[in-house]
């Protein structure tokens, strides 16, 4: 084969392969700059984010969002947000956004989906460029089709402020009701879906969806960075020493985290583990609830609230040191991060994230959700058996290195694009 026709392949297969992906999202957390910053590495593929100017609509309390593009391998554009359809947040000029970018594939998540998949001016527009639409959600609390009613009168919606989002009583059934029928529309109009978990495959198909077009990605922080910190602190010789006794939990201090349950259950290991100490960090709008909590049961000396870290290494020190992550309440990345960090974990219903992750007796174990003695047992059995909670740990950071990382997670991304332009 001639030089010549060598390169007209190559190029041929370039010109098939290159893409260009938007993302919409309702703000940047740190570790969606890095799983983007994975996915633009490869070379075909140019990537874009639109997110609101300001703090999104979306966003909960107190999370942490990226500030600076300087880190960024793709191009973010910032738009104005306002209410859309149904009260769900959406952004001005998108259709002439979008045009301008020419985007192959467009990767929307709840709630954008609502208000874009009624945005029938940028869809018509969609379609003539031949723009595939890929949905990306968390399947936690997501009803298969035609089950809504029973489904969320069992598993009532709560914010994190534990509170009951949804309508009860008989306002329910309408609320229900419409809610299956505009994820029955918006499913009938998405050409391949990325999920959290892999329950996905269950709800998914309910709505229609072929298996082969549903990508389970699951989720990651930058666990090349974390491995990273790991590695020099080994060839340093600064690894932090390890107390056997310390008990971490990382999160922003709101009610669904439950941090008060995990104070009642330390109260309750303090007369056979004294030595038994707590570090939260994290800050949040229960904090001084949190606080006084821990004064009234006399453990204001074993309970640490360290505020909010930010720095990877100060944060990797803290977790290192530490003999057992738990996270009482709602939640996700953070188990990814303890697990990086070779962490047994303990907890109970979380985003449907620790399913994936959590392997009961392996590398940690679920508590009975709200019950305080049953979650002071569990933390009990690894702290009291120096074996276990060194096999548990071992295996955590196994499940992270070797199955669900930031390579794999992006990789999935990836899958999915190419399978819509084969």
């Amino acid at each position: 084969m001639n030089v010549q026709k060598y390169y007209s392949i190559i190029l041929t297969i370039n010109l098939i392969t290159y893409m260009k992906i938007i993302f919409i999202f309702g703000g940047m957390p740190h570790y969606l700059t890095a799983l983007l910053n994975k996915i633009a590495e490869d070379n075909n593929l140019d990537v874009s984010v639109i997110i609101p100017k300001g703090k999104g609509k979306s966003i909960g309390k107190g999370v942490r969002l990226e500030e600076s593009d300087n880190s960024q391998l793709f191009k973010t554009i910032r738009l104005d947000e306002y209410n859309g359809i149904f009260g769900k947040p959406y952004f001005k000029n998108i259709s002439k956004t979008l045009s301008g970018l020419k985007p192959d594939i467009l990767v929307v998540g709840w709630p954008y989906i609502v208000p874009y998949i009624f945005d029938f001016k940028t869809r018509r527009m969609a379609r003539k460029r031949g723009m595939s639409l890929v949905f990306r959600e968390i399947p936690f609390m997501v009803a298969p089709k035609n089950k809504a009613i029973r489904f969320y009168r069992k598993n009532p919606v709560f914010n994190e402020d534990l509170q009951i989002e949804n309508p009860t009583g008989l306002r329910l059934f309408p609320w229900a009701c419409l809610l299956n029928l505009i994820r029955i529309y918006y499913f009938s109009r998405v050409d391949a879906t990325l999920a959290y978990t892999s329950s996905a495959y269950s709800i998914h198909q309910s709505f229609g969806i072929k298996k082969e077009k549903i990508f389970v990605t699951y989720n990651s922080p930058d666990t090349d960075q974390l491995f990273k910190i790991k590695q020099e602190f080994k060839q340093n010789g600064t690894m932090p020493m390890l107390n056997p006794f310390r008990i971490l939990h990382v999160g922003r201090l709101v009610k669904w985290k439950k941090v008060d349950v995990l104070i009642d259950a330390i109260h309750l290991l303090i007369e056979k583990h004294p030595l038994i100490e707590l570090h939260i960090i994290g800050k949040g709008p229960e904090e001084d609830f949190l606080k006084k909590k821990a004064e009234s049961l006399g453990l204001d000396k074993q309970i640490i609230f360290s505020g909010a870290i930010y720095d990877a290494r100060i944060l990797a020190k803290e977790t290192l040191s530490s003999a057992v992550y738990v996270l009482a309440g709602m939640g996700g990345l953070s188990i990814n991060e303890a697990m990086a960090f070779g962490k047994p974990i303990i907890c109970s219903r979380c985003d449907g994230t620790e399913k994936e992750l959590v392997r009961d007796g392996y590398n940690g174990f679920y508590f009975k959700e709200d019950n305080v003695a049953d979650l002071a047992d569990k933390i009990d059995a690894i702290i009291s058996n120096p074996d276990l909670l060194q096999k548990m740990g071992a295996h955590s950071e196994s499940i992270i290195r070797n199955e669900i990382n930031l390579h794999t997670v992006a990789e999935k991304f990836v899958a999915c694009f190419r399978s819509l332009k084969e």
